[in-house]
């Protein structure tokens, strides 16, 4: 039903547009009037009308300022103003109130009626959408535990790119899921026995699902069927910390370990560390993949935590061959003195993988032993190893999720010669450390357009600061020094190469030919032919 408000302050026009239209016929089936602004504010708050009709100008309170507050708190309604005034800036105030229509009195009956046709139309559109719209908020409000459930799945068993990064915010905001907060991830997985069949599996799976989602913790908790021999839980939104997690996990395990005896089953239960990140659950599933792998060692029915997991291992290290512990040791000196270099760095790094036999999980276990030991070396000089390199977390989180042994050597190779980098200027003061970073862009860089404010910004000094202390360092400015640096080169490659020369020009920072003879010239006395001509 379709509901009509007039706001008018003559009661003549009111009593016309009231009376005179066959509202009935328009499809409006209860008109209401109101004489003046503030009358027509209280009677739409009664009504909620889906048309209002509307003076602009009125005692009191104006059509305009009437209709501002009326879409507060009634969005939806058609506002036509009528006037008998073609005022442009009435015009535009009314546009400013999102006014449907805007009619210049007398208002004529056929104009009026046509308005209402088209409005009560739109009405009706809008009305049976957001009916459709209803229902599918309905249907996926009835679906949403299953659409989280299948969004999860794929996010924790097969993982996300960073490219991916975006999309999956949207998707989880789509689906209710808060993607800040702390989350915990527990794989359980079963062994039924070799009697039972994978149809008997389950069935016996989906009653512990049906169990464990029926306890107390659901709020806190996602149960995800993993396969046949697996569930996956969610832990979310832990708040209250380890003393609610450890209490949901308990609750958990009493609940399989009834259905357990009841039915003849084994368990083993890996739960992770805590994340603040649903894009890091990905990581959380490996973690809790190798506290349940733990099973072969400390068999079924317990509650493994993957912090253990990692202590197991480090205790595993004082068994390694002494070669490897040697090799870590060697490595951890040399990047601590700073004297390490890339070539010297990647040695050591593969001579501490001493056993090619030793199996994935192996190698990265060295290499995470490697990290925590240098973190440990480094905090007891007083030095951050997570502030020169990266938090600790995230390197082995990168460990964890590497595809390849040589993309482990690769990584920490680099972290390995950052952090001896660093190292290695703490033994230089500050100038001397400026110097040494200018001449290796220079050294680095010199086929590149090299200005005085590009050195400065790399190394965070004004202009003029760096130029004098160059030159009080070296004894010769910058520019000569990059000068003699790029003659020299040019010089190399005119004696040993066959470039032509205006390519050793370019190769050496010169675009123009004509500039590099002339400086060639200044500085050798003769031109680049004549110099290659004389050498080769």
């Amino acid at each position: 039903m379709i509901k009509l408000l007039i706001v008018e302050d003559n009661d003549f026009e009111r009593n016309a547009l009231q009376n005179y239209m066959n509202w009935d016929i328009l499809g409006i089936r209860q008109v209401e009037t109101a004489f003046n602004g503030l009358d027509g504010l209280e009677k739409a708050r009664a009504l909620m009308p889906d048309i209002i009709i509307s003076d602009v100008k009125m005692p009191g309170m104006s059509g305009i300022e009437m209709a501002k507050n009326i879409i507060q708190f009634c969005p939806h309604v058609k506002i036509i103003f009528s006037s008998g005034h073609e005022d442009i800036s009435l015009m535009q105030e009314a546009m400013e109130v999102r006014a449907y229509s805007y009619l210049i009195k007398p208002l004529k009956q056929e104009e009026l009626t046509a308005l209402i046709k088209k409005t009560t139309s739109i009405l009706v559109d809008e009305k049976l959408s957001s009916v459709e719209n209803n229902k599918m908020i309905e249907q996926f409000n009835n679906n949403l535990r299953y659409l989280q459930s299948k969004f999860l799945e794929e996010l924790i068993v097969s993982g996300k790119s960073a490219d991916d990064s975006r999309s999956l915010y949207v998707q989880a905001n789509d689906l209710k899921l808060r993607m800040i907060g702390m989350y915990k991830l527990a794989l359980i997985e079963f062994n039924f026995g070799e009697d039972t069949d994978i149809f008997e599996n389950s069935n016996i799976l989906n009653v512990i699902l049906y169990r464990l989602e029926g306890i107390g913790n659901r709020k806190n908790a996602i149960f995800l069927k993993k396969s046949g021999k697996g569930l996956i839980v969610l832990l979310h939104t832990l708040v209250k910390g380890e003393a609610e997690e450890a209490r949901i996990i308990g609750e958990i395990q009493n609940e399989i370990e009834g259905l357990a005896k009841e039915n003849s089953f084994k368990y083993i239960i890996g739960v992770s560390d805590l994340f603040a990140n649903l894009d890091e659950l990905h990581l959380a599933y490996k973690q809790s993949r190798t506290a349940a792998r733990r099973k072969i060692e400390l068999g079924y029915g317990r509650i493994v935590y993957y912090a253990e997991s990692i202590e197991a291992l480090a205790a595993t290290h004082e068994k390694e061959p002494k070669n490897a512990k040697a090799a870590i040791s060697q490595l951890i000196d040399q990047v601590c003195a700073g004297d390490g270099n890339e070539e010297e760095m990647n040695r050591l790094v593969q001579f501490m993988l001493v056993d090619p036999n030793k199996n994935f999980d192996h190698v990265q276990s060295l290499f995470i032993y490697l990290f925590s030991s240098l973190s440990t070396r480094m905090a007891a000089t007083g030095d951050s190893f997570e502030k020169i390199a990266e938090e600790e977390v995230a390197i082995f989180k990168t460990i964890i999720n590497a595809n390849t042994i040589p993309d482990i050597i690769l990584y920490a190779s680099k972290i390995l010669i950052s952090v001896s980098s660093y190292m290695g200027r703490k033994k230089l003061n500050k100038d001397d450390y400026i110097i040494q970073e200018i001449l290796q862009i220079l050294n680095h860089e010199y086929r590149e357009p090299i200005t005085l404010s590009y050195l400065s910004d790399r190394v965070y000094l004004s202009p003029n600061y760096l130029r004098i202390l160059f030159k009080e360092k070296m004894e010769i400015s910058i520019q000569e020094y990059l000068t003699r640096l790029r003659i020299g080169k040019a010089k190399e490659l005119l004696k040993e190469t066959r470039y032509k020369i205006h390519e050793v020009g370019e190769r050496v920072g010169y675009e123009n030919s004509t500039y590099f003879n002339i400086v060639f010239k200044n500085y050798v006395q003769m031109t680049p032919g004549e110099y290659r001509n004389k050498h080769m």
